[in-house]
């Protein structure tokens, strides 16, 4: 295992589903999207941010960027374990890093978030600040991260270079 799976915040098993494999016989890239938000949900439910706490306030976290690394192919069926790290964390927003790695450890793919915290309550999507509770939890699993061993690709801008 490595330093970055063993220091992770939240860590979720899922599995290649078929409607997950495309026309090149493998996972498709829509499909890593999807399993990585739904790390991010599960990880929601945990801090706090669950269903009753979205249906009470009218209140979500919404994805301001998303950037994902594709590493190696997966086809149907293979098991998955998701990590999760909160990276930095503001009064409104948190900064993630997941990882997806097949049984063996191998890393399949990473997966960048920042993620804002939105109130609906008037109708229209305004940014809010985190409720006392929920601001502690993510602080608490920002306090991990320093457990993370620096990555390189997170500095590094997308783009052909010159």
């Amino acid at each position: 295992m490595t330093d970055r799976r063993a220091a992770a915040t939240f860590t979720r098993a899922d599995v290649v589903r078929p409607e997950w494999v495309d026309y090149n016989g493998h996972m498709g890239d829509f499909a890593y999207a999807i399993a990585f938000s739904q790390t991010v949900t599960a990880f929601m439910d945990v801090i706090g941010i669950d269903r009753t706490y979205r249906d009470a306030t009218s209140s979500t976290l919404y994805t301001l960027d998303m950037r994902i690394g594709y590493q190696r192919e997966c086809h149907e069926g293979l098991a998955l374990e998701l990590t999760l790290h909160v990276l930095a964390a503001d009064a409104k927003r948190m900064h993630l890093y997941l990882e997806m790695h097949d049984g063996d450890g191998n890393l399949l793919a990473w997966n960048e978030q920042v993620q804002l915290h939105v109130s609906r309550a008037s109708g229209l999507p305004k940014a809010a600040a985190f409720p006392e509770d929920i601001a502690a939890r993510i602080k608490e699993a920002a306090q991990k991260a320093p457990a993370i061993p620096p990555l390189a690709h997170i500095e590094k801008r997308i783009g052909l270079g010159k």
